[in-house]
Parts: C-alpha cells; sequence; structure tokens
C-alpha cells in the first residue's frame, strides 16, 4: 500500500515542475516561524532542561524522533517515487547536518558525563554550523523538482539551528568560563573528528563494495571524499582540485573547526551584550527607585 502510495505521490493537486527559489515567501514564513516561535522555545527548554531530567530526555527524544521521521519520508521517497534501480549511495544519511539525528538520540542512553557533553557540545557548535550554513546558502538544498523535499530540507537545517540552540542553552555556553567554554569545544571537536573519519571510511566501503560509479558517486559522505575532487563546496572545491584531496581535506578539517570556534563565541558574545543589557536596565532601575524615595521625602518635608 505505502510502496503504490511513493510511486504515484504528488503532494499537490498540480505537476511540480520547479523547486522552490532561496528566500522566497514560503521559506521566509517558514524561518520567522522558527525565529519567533520554534527558537525561544529552544532556549526556554534547554535553560529547564539543567535541572529536568526528565524534560531534557523528551525534549531531546522528540527532536530526534522528528528529525528521523523526516529523513525515513525522503529515502522511501527516493527510494519509491524516483524509481531509483539501485540505491544511491551519496544520499545516505551521514552529513555533517545528518550527525544530529543520530547524536539526539544516542545521548539517550549515555551516561558517561563526558560523552555526553560531547555530543551536546557537537550539536551545538558543528550541527548549528550546518544548520546555519545551509539557512544562508539555501541552493545546496533546493536542488530536487520537489517542494516537499524542498520543504523537508529547509525545515531540517532550521531544526539543527534549534536544537543547537536547545544544546548550547543546555550547556550553558557562553555563560561560564572561557576555559570551560574551550574545554566544551574539545569534546565537540573530538566526536566531529571521529564523525570524520567515520565517513571516510565509509566512503571506502562503498567503493570498495559498488565500485565508483553513478550510485555511489565515491559514497562523498561529509562531501569530501578521497574519490571525488570536485566538492559541492564553494572555494574548497577549487582547492581540492587543484591541489589534491589531501590539501583538501586538511583544508575543510580546518574550516570546520574555526567555524565551531567561531559559534562557540559568538553565543559567548550573545551572553556578554545581554549581561551588559540586564546590568544597565538593573543600574536604571535602581537609579529611579532611589530618585522616586528622595521625591517622596521632599514632599514630606515641604
Amino acid at each position: 500500500m505505502l510502496h503504490e502510495m511513493l510511486i504515484k505521490y504528488n503532494p499537490f493537486p498540480f505537476p511540480v515542475f520547479e523547486q522552490l527559489e532561496p528566500w522566497c515567501w514560503q521559506i521566509t514564513l517558514i524561518f520567522l516561524l522558527f525565529l519567533f516561535l520554534v527558537f525561544p522555545l529552544c532556549f526556554y527548554l534547554g535553560r529547564k532542561a539543567r535541572s529536568n531530567k526528565r524534560l531534557e530526555k523528551i525534549t531531546i527524544f522528540t527532536i530526534g524522533i522528528l528529525l528521523i521521521s523526516t529523513e525515513i519520508y525522503k529515502q522511501l521517497l527516493f527510494a519509491y517515487h524516483y524509481n531509483f534501480d539501485s540505491y544511491h549511495w551519496d544520499l545516505f544519511p551521514f552529513q555533517l547536518c545528518s550527525i544530529p539525528m543520530y547524536t539526539a538520540v544516542i545521548v539517550l542512553f549515555i551516561k558517561d558525563s563526558k560523552f555526553k557533553m560531547g555530543l551536546y557540545s557537537f550539536m551545538a557548535l558543528f550541527g548549528m554550523l550546518g544548520g546555519l550554513a545551509v539557512t544562508f546558502y539555501q541552493n545546496s538544498v533546493l536542488t530536487w523538482e520537489d517542494y516537499s523535499l524542498d520543504y523537508q530540507s529547509i525545515i531540517w537545517h532550521f531544526a539543527l539551528v534549534g536544537l543547537g540552540i536547545y544544546s548550547a542553552t543546555y550547556l550553558n555556553i557562553g555563560s561560564v568560563s572561557f576555559k570551560k567554554d574551550i574545554k566544551t569545544y574539545e569534546y565537540g571537536a573530538f566526536v566531529f573528528l571521529a564523525c570524520l573519519i567515520m565517513a571516510e571510511i565509509i566512503n571506502l566501503l562503498i567503493v570498495l563494495n559498488h565500485g565508483y560509479n553513478e550510485y555511489t558517486q565515491g559514497g562523498n559522505m561529509f562531501y569530501i571524499s578521497m574519490f571525488m575532487f570536485n566538492l559541492d563546496i564553494p572555494i574548497l572545491s577549487t582547492v581540492t582540485s587543484t591541489c589534491g584531496w589531501y590539501i583538501g581535506f586538511i583544508g575543510y578539517t580546518f574550516v570546520l573547526l574555526l567555524g565551531g570556534f567561531v559559534i562557540l563565541n559568538f553565543y559567548r558574545l550573545i551572553n556578554f551584550l545581554s549581561k551588559k543589557h540586564f546590568y544597565k536596565e538593573k543600574i536604571w532601575s535602581a537609579l529611579d527607585k532611589a530618585a522616586h524615595i528622595t521625591e517622596k521625602e521632599e514632599d514630606k518635608e515641604n
């Protein structure tokens, strides 16, 4: 039944021949809903989850299940509606933006505090980086002439930003000493590097088992396959094509590690500005109260 439904699939009462354009009104509306509703909710839940383990598990489990559900939908759609006669391994969900789907579920079963911090830190820094990259460079995901896949990709990456906000708030990144934040960054960077190595192993296994062809595309997990020299990443694609995979791989790793570090400092900047505003408001409030008391005393004397 599901197989037949997906083959005949069309979510709209008219044929879909065009993909969504970056920042069209539909995408802008979705982004505004996330900006004013989902993102503040993620911040609120992150703060509450620090002292409420049950809320933490429910929140992260819900996010993980939502991500997994949309990924299953996408994979089924690719498999049946597009009538692929063989699985396209470059669609296998093990990209930088796919990893939070796994970590959001795995973290539920982790008791080791350092490992748990590493998973949350990865989602707060590198998952956020992946979400923001697509938020501002939407052409990279609006590639299928199917509105539902475009919506799935856009909502997925907006959700990664929300997951990053939740994870950073849960870890209290930016509100502690710089030394503690650096430690948190190191744990997240370790998880990122481990996933990067796993991605290359998967790329190798795909090509060894299925060869290099139109269905494998060199695997291309993390878009840095050793078998694919034309990366779909601005600047780095040129570096890899001209200087070779090794230089491209090192550059790719460095850029993403630097990106995670920039996100960390962005959290610290936001926290600094919010504290500065809070203290400023507190000072003005105290001055207003003092002025009000002085006025009352002068009225009594008169």
